[in-house]
């Protein structure tokens, strides 16, 4: 507990320390959101199509679609919010040898490097937006507002955004013997994007793919699955062990990519 107390303060004190110095610049907060907003519309389109002509993709209906978008963006919120810009700098600190400062630090060398910084540009207008979504596609579709589908429904977008953290450190982790990465964060980040439509839109072996290998589909399909009572016992089981399976994976990585690290100063 103790432990948790430390680590609990100093991310507090990451939270504060980059509010700050985002606010400082608040007309980059503001265009930020609004690029954010115009993405989010532009992946609504096809969810606006489905209300207006009244037609169910796969059996689900346009409400269900738009639970699943609303799932989507608020995921992409809380991964620009927690991870994306520490990843995008893993490969940065290894360039520049910035790491060997951090690894002079009396802290976890993966938690100060992975979850430093804490991006409020691109990730409030998503967070929100998902949210108003998934109250929307909630109510219009008669789900039950009980403890047992909220709660189990908050755990799933919980299991989520440690399932998505574990998942893309794993690519960023060849920086450490390629240094650039641009083109796996790319090619990972249009798989996310895949992800903005419900899964059972594509082929049964996409779909395994997706929910197996680099199960980027069970981060937001599950929770709405779930939230319809569609979600089967097996792949509840599954959603629970993929978030210990992938983060200790990833872990397993990160021990030994640091052992393979060569320092600015060699």
């Amino acid at each position: 507990m103790n432990t948790l107390r430390k680590y609990g303060f100093i991310y507090w004190v990451f939270f504060k320390n980059c509010f700050i110095a985002q606010m400082e610049y608040r007309i980059n907060f503001l265009f930020a959101n609004t690029i954010e907003i115009a993405y989010m519309f532009i992946k609504l389109l096809y969810v606006l199509v489905a209300f207006r002509i009244g037609v169910e993709i796969n059996g689900y209906t346009a409400d269900s679609l738009l639970m699943y978008v609303g799932s989507f963006t608020m995921m992409t919120g809380f991964y620009c919010f927690f991870f994306y810009s520490n990843f995008m700098l893993l490969s940065n600190h290894v360039r520049d040898g910035t790491l060997d400062l951090l690894m002079t630090k009396p802290v976890s060398l993966q938690f100060i490097a992975t979850l430093r910084r804490i991006d409020f540009g691109y990730s409030f207008s998503n967070i929100v937006g998902g949210i108003v979504m998934i109250v929307i596609g909630w109510s219009r579709l008669g789900i039950p507002v009980t403890p047992v589908k909220v709660l189990g429904f908050a755990g799933f977008i919980f299991l989520g955004v440690v399932l998505k953290y574990a998942i893309f450190l794993i690519p960023s982790l060849i920086s450490f013997w390629t240094v650039k990465t641009a083109a796996v964060n790319e090619i990972s980040t249009n798989l996310w994007d895949m992800n903005h439509v419900p899964m059972n839109i594509y082929g049964r072996s996409i779909q395994q793919a997706g929910i197996f290998l680099f199960p980027v589909f069970i981060i937001t399909n599950f929770s709405t699955l779930f939230a319809l009572d569609k979600l089967s016992v097996s792949y509840m089981v599954w959603f629970i062990a993929a978030p210990v399976l992938f983060l200790f994976l990833s872990r397993k990585l990160w021990n030994i990519a640091i052992r393979n690290y060569t320092s600015a100063s060699s």
